[in-house]
């Protein structure tokens, strides 16, 4: 799981906490079910594999066989 810092007024902060304890949730869960939300929302817009290909590109400089030696560690 990653950890993703977002920047919230102090108000807002204030009213999104005290909304979230009067319905036995957390900030942290009301922002996933909200991320859902807006994915689930606009998923057409592109697949999941598109993304997994993308991200191979930025990853593959790591893969090298002089590293191997660390898979052990």
């Amino acid at each position: 799981m990653s950890v993703i810092s977002i920047r919230i007024d102090d108000r807002k902060r204030k009213a999104i906490k005290v909304i979230a304890s009067l319905e036995g949730k957390t900030i942290s869960g009301i922002v996933g079910e909200l991320i859902e939300s807006y994915v689930e929302e606009r998923k057409d817009l592109i697949e999941m594999s598109d993304i997994m290909k993308l991200s191979e590109m930025s990853f593959s400089e790591w893969d090298n066989p002089e590293d191997e030696i660390y898979n052990d560690l």
